[in-house]
């Protein structure tokens, strides 16, 4: 069955969006911007007031702990790769089956709501996972939170898609003939 020239659009968008989210997150996992916060030292003056003042800079990712005034250290946050990287692959399935969905529908249209879903799942705890543990306040932090909106809004545009094709293609009964595709059936089922 083939496509409408509207939902092959929306399938084309899907995949768009889907194929966005990936370049995001993978560019957010290779960069080590998630964190930034400066370190405050205590300083006495003659008055014995003590002033915080920052010394050094300090920013980190899913690898490495760096400050500005000493070399980087290795930190790597295994769980947070791990699920934030299945949920890429996830994604990036999804829209490989959102594109090979776009000339013909198939069954396997099915397929494509439930990897983008699984992708949103798992992406979103990943984000959780670290934001329960330090702050989501620098570049890379919010490229994957962008990437976790594109996955978010190419998941019901292909449900939309699938749903739609699977309310069309029903087999529906017509004077004792079994008729596999009919749009917008307007029998009850037994020929009336």
């Amino acid at each position: 069955m083939t496509y409408e020239p509207l939902n092959r659009r929306l399938a084309i968008l899907a995949a768009v969006f889907a194929f966005l989210g990936v370049a995001l997150g993978v560019i957010a996992l290779a960069t080590n911007y998630w964190t930034i916060s400066a370190r405050l030292d205590e300083f006495r003056n003659e008055t014995t007031v003590m002033n915080l003042q920052p010394t050094a800079t300090i920013w980190n990712g899913l690898f490495n702990r760096c400050e500005s005034n000493m070399p980087c250290v290795a930190d790597f946050w295994s769980i947070t790769f791990v699920i934030c990287l299945l949920g890429l692959l996830f994604l990036l399935a999804g829209g490989i089956f959102s594109v090979l969905d776009i000339p013909k529908a198939s069954d396997r249209r099915f397929i494509t709501p439930l990897l983008l879903f699984v992708a949103c799942v798992l992406m979103t705890a990943g984000l959780v996972d670290y934001a329960s543990k330090n702050f989501l306040n620098y570049h890379s932090s919010r490229t994957m939170i962008a990437s976790i909106v594109f996955a978010y809004t190419a998941l019901p545009i292909a449900a939309f898609v699938a749903g739609r094709y699977s309310a069309l293609e029903r087999s529906v009964l017509i004077n004792n003939e079994v008729h596999t595709t009919q749009k917008y059936s307007t029998t009850n089922g037994n020929g009336l």
